[in-house]
């Protein structure tokens, strides 16, 4: 009964298996699983520009303030919404249009918000993501000292001097790869006042910048969605509910099987019998033997079944007769096959005839489906007959 239930149960499994090509676990809408430490890193570069806009006197244009960046980060997401990241930003600066780029720095630490995750749901294979951001760092600049009356083109380069800066912006994501995706980055800072030693500059040094570049994911990249733990169990009621149907139906065709069994070892019992009878005339020629075959094979197996051949055909041999092998199967499978395996079960037959010294013509004629007997084991058979 165990073993009856164990095979409705992979049969079931089987059929579901092959209607959905998949096991479908249910998941909830917008949870994610938490990921590991080692899980969504990322590091990029951005090159683009930095705009000063401090004080402008002598007519300038702020635009005369254009200096070259570079953009280097390093980061990870601890959810689809939100993650940090380490950068640096620099190259130099250009307060005055008739005043040599500095070099600049600007280390900050940054606070990530992806906002079309938070708004829209987690999809890893989004295209655009919207990621504004805040944070703090330090920004340092080369100082220089006037020579004269505030001479601008004369001065000489001296030590580092620093400001704490404030930083903000937003990142607009593309993506190409898993891996891989173009970022656009637009960022603003704020300094302290005369950062950059410009005379009566007043309030706050600003800076704003453009940066393009790509950004690389390294390690498992994304979140497994949350299981749903509430679906995943009344899935798994109503599966072994189906599971305990099947079982009672198996006990059911348990019965029928015992029934069927006890009237095949009937009709065994009266075969035995009369095989005993053949055995029992080692020389003589029975007018017809069979040799009986497993469900859809043509192997000979059983060595009592090779012997009791061996017999029949040194006995053909003693006489001189001619044998005709006829092959047989059931009703399950269509013609053409039936036809095949018959014509292997006879020539099964007739190769141990064969070999067993049958130097008599042996015809082989396979006759393909038929039901001559009321069981459908009794006809996968081949038939060993004295040729007319």
């Amino acid at each position: 009964m165990i073993s009856l239930a164990i095979a409705g149960f992979a049969m079931i499994s089987s059929v579901n298996a092959q209607e959905t090509n998949e096991i479908v676990v249910p998941t909830k809408k917008n949870s994610v699983v938490t990921n590991r430490f080692g899980n969504n890193w990322f590091i990029g570069v951005n090159g683009g520009v930095n705009l000063y806009n401090g004080v402008v006197t002598k007519g300038e244009s702020p635009f005369e303030h254009l200096s070259p960046a570079l953009n280097v980060y390093v980061g990870k997401w601890h959810s689809p919404g939100f993650g940090w990241r380490v950068a640096y930003q620099g190259l130099n600066v250009q307060p005055y249009k008739d005043y040599d780029h500095t070099t600049f720095m600007n280390f900050h630490a940054d606070m990530l918000f992806n906002l079309s995750n938070m708004i829209c749901g987690y999809r890893e294979d989004r295209i655009w993501n919207f990621i504004p951001y805040v944070g703090l760092g330090w920004a340092g600049r080369e100082a220089y000292e006037a020579v004269g009356e505030q001479n601008w083109q004369t001065m000489t380069s001296g030590d580092i001097t620093g400001s704490l800066s404030a930083n903000y912006g937003i990142i607009n994501t593309f993506r190409v790869a898993k891996h891989w995706a173009i970022n656009l980055e637009l960022a603003g800072a704020f300094f302290r006042n005369g950062f950059t030693n410009i005379i009566g500059s007043s309030g706050h040094d600003m800076m704003w910048s453009a940066n393009v570049g790509v950004t690389y994911k390294f390690n498992k990249v994304g979140w497994d969605e949350a299981v749903d733990a509430a679906a995943l169990q009344g899935l798994y009621g109503a599966a072994l509910a189906e599971v305990m149907d099947e079982l009672n139906g198996v006990k059911a065709d348990n019965n029928d099987l015992r029934n069927k069994y006890n009237a095949l070892k009937k009709d065994y019992d009266a075969l035995q019998k009369a095989y005993d009878e053949l055995s029992k005339q080692p020389r003589g020629v029975a007018p017809e033997y069979s040799v009986f075959f497993a469900f859809d094979s043509y192997n000979i197996d059983s060595k009592k079944e090779l012997v009791n051949i061996e017999a029949y055909a040194k006995a053909a041999a003693e006489a001189g007769i001619k044998l005709v092998v006829t092959g047989y199967t059931d009703t399950i499978g269509t013609d053409a096959y039936n036809k095949v395996l018959a014509e292997k079960r006879a020539q099964a037959v007739a190769d141990v005839l064969k070999k067993a010294g049958v130097e008599t013509e042996i015809k082989i004629v396979p006759f393909g489906e038929t039901d001559k007997c009321n069981e459908k084991y009794l006809n996968r058979r081949a038939v060993i007959e004295i040729a007319k």
